[in-house]
C-alpha cells in the first residue's frame, strides 16, 4: 500500500521541503514532471486538497538528479 499524504502532512514529516518550494513544484508540474506525484482531490468539484503520493514523490526527487 502506498503512503499518501496531503501537503500540510508532508511537509511536516519532511520539514526540508518548504511551503512555498511544494506550491512552486506543482505550479509547474506540467514542466517538470511533478504531475505524477501528486492528485488533486475534491470531492465537491470546488477547491480541494492536495496529496502527496510519498514513494512517487522521492522516485521524482531521484529522476532530477540525472
Amino acid at each position: 500500500m502506498q503512503e499518501i499524504l496531503n501537503l500540510k502532512q508532508f511537509i511536516d514529516i519532511y520539514p526540508v521541503f518548504t511551503m512555498g518550494a511544494m506550491r512552486a513544484l506543482i505550479f509547474n508540474a506540467d514542466k517538470n514532471g511533478f504531475d505524477k506525484v501528486f492528485i488533486r482531490f475534491s470531492p465537491t468539484g470546488k477547491r480541494g486538497r492536495i496529496l502527496i503520493n510519498v514513494s512517487k514523490f522521492f522516485e521524482w526527487l531521484e529522476e532530477q538528479r540525472a
